[in-house]
């Protein structure tokens, strides 16, 4: 009886951890502008706007791609703390994700080709073939969401958070 219960409590979780991953995606989805916050080399944290590339098929809620300039402060605050925070809101739902986690500088070409759209040259002139051009992969260890009908009442208060582990997605606070 307790082993059912124990399982059951488990299945629970684990549904109740994949509706929020699903609330977070569909809130992603509609969202093309995201906030990168790095950790400056003052102690401060740096912060500008970025735009994340479409998930590549296989990849999680929690893995972000994005372009950037090699020899930009963003990168170089990447190379030193190897973290980032990624945050987006979707005002007319006052719904928000954030992504909090490990980031490196991807400069595999064929990586970069398989992302690269014109719509980038206005910023990156030299094409995914410029060194200076680069990806950033965000590869989150936790997620914290408020999400109308999915996360917890009074709205806009509190959060779900879910932290990635060896066996998945788990909530950590909710």
């Amino acid at each position: 009886m307790t082993m059912t219960r124990g399982t059951d409590g488990a299945a629970r979780a684990a549904e109740r951890a994949g509706a929020l991953l699903a609330a977070a995606q569909k809130t992603m989805a509609k969202v093309t502008d995201w906030w990168a916050a790095t950790l400056a080399t003052n102690g401060g944290i740096n912060v500008r706007l970025v735009v994340p590339m479409p998930v590549l098929l296989g990849e999680d809620a929690g893995t972000k791609w994005f372009v950037t300039r090699a020899s930009s402060r963003k990168a170089e605050d990447i190379r030193r703390s190897g973290r980032i925070t990624l945050g987006c809101q979707y005002p007319p739902e006052r719904a928000y994700v954030v992504l909090q986690g490990r980031a490196s500088l991807v400069e595999d070409r064929a990586t970069l080709h398989s992302f690269w759209g014109e719509r980038l040259r206005t910023y990156f002139p030299g094409g995914p073939d410029d060194p200076d051009t680069v990806l950033v992969k965000v590869e989150a260890d936790r997620i914290e969401l408020c999400v109308p009908g999915s996360t917890p009442e009074p709205f806009g208060i509190r959060y779900a958070a879910l932290e990635r582990g060896a066996s998945g997605w788990r909530i950590v606070g909710e």
